[in-house]
C-alpha cells in the first residue's frame, strides 16, 4: 500500500481505510505544519491547525470529494483554515480591545448601591467623626492604604491607627444601624490591616 500514488490513497480513504488514511499522513503532515507556519508564526497552532485539518478529513472520509489532486486539497485545505485561525485571534484581539476601553470608562459608584440612601448616610456619619479619625478610616478605606502605611504617613503608631478604626467602625455601625444587614456584611469586606 505504500507505493499508492495520492489518488489510488484518496479513494482507498473514501472507502474507510485506516491504512491509506495512516499514509496519507505521514506523507504530508510535516509539510503541511511547514506550510501553516508560515501564516500563523506559532509552532504549536500550526500544528493543532494540521491536526484539526486530519481529524476532519477522518470524519468526513466517506463523504470527501477531492476533485484535485490530494496534495493540492490538503494545501489549500491547510491554508483556508490557518485564515479562518488569523481572523478569529483578530476577533479575539478586537474583543480584547473593546473590554480594555470599557473599562477605562467613568463608573458612578452610586447606580451599584444595594440600599437607596445607604451612601448618603454613609458620607453623613463620616462627616460626625472627629477630624483625625475620619482621615485615618478615609486613607483605609478610601485610598487602600494598610494600618502601616496610615502610621508611617500621619507619623502615629500602628496601636493608633488600629484604635481609631475600631471606634470608627464602631461609630459608623451605631449611624447605620437602620442598614445594619448591608453596613455588617460591607465592613466584613472592607476589614484589613
Amino acid at each position: 500500500m505504500n507505493s499508492k500514488d495520492d489518488k489510488s490513497l484518496a479513494l482507498e480513504l473514501a472507502r474507510g481505510n485506516k491504512k491509506a488514511f495512516e499514509i496519507i499522513f505521514s506523507k504530508y503532515y510535516q509539510s503541511l505544519c511547514v506550510f501553516s507556519r508560515q501564516f500563523l508564526n506559532d509552532d504549536e497552532l500550526a500544528e493543532e491547525t494540521v491536526q484539526d485539518i486530519f481529524v476532519k478529513i477522518w470524519e468526513k472520509r466517506f463523504s470527501l470529494s477531492i476533485e484535485t489532486s490530494l496534495e493540492h486539497y490538503l494545501f489549500r485545505a491547510a491554508r483556508n483554515h490557518c485564515f479562518n485561525q488569523l481572523q478569529h485571534q483578530k476577533i479575539k484581539k478586537r474583543y480584547a480591545q473593546k473590554i480594555l476601553e470599557n473599562t477605562e470608562i467613568e463608573i458612578n459608584t452610586e447606580e451599584y448601591y444595594l440600599e437607596p440612601g445607604l451612601k448618603h448616610a454613609i458620607e453623613k456619619a463620616l462627616e460626625l467623626l472627629p477630624p483625625k479619625r475620619k482621615e485615618i478610616f478615609r486613607l483605609s478605606r478610601e485610598e487602600g492604604l494598610k494600618y502601616k502605611e496610615i502610621a508611617d504617613q500621619l507619623d502615629i503608631s500602628v496601636k493608633t491607627v488600629e484604635a481609631q478604626m475600631g471606634l470608627a467602625l464602631k461609630f459608623l455601625r451605631e449611624q447605620l444601624k437602620d442598614f445594619s444587614d448591608i453596613v455588617n456584611f460591607l465592613f466584613l469586606l472592607l476589614k484589613k490591616k
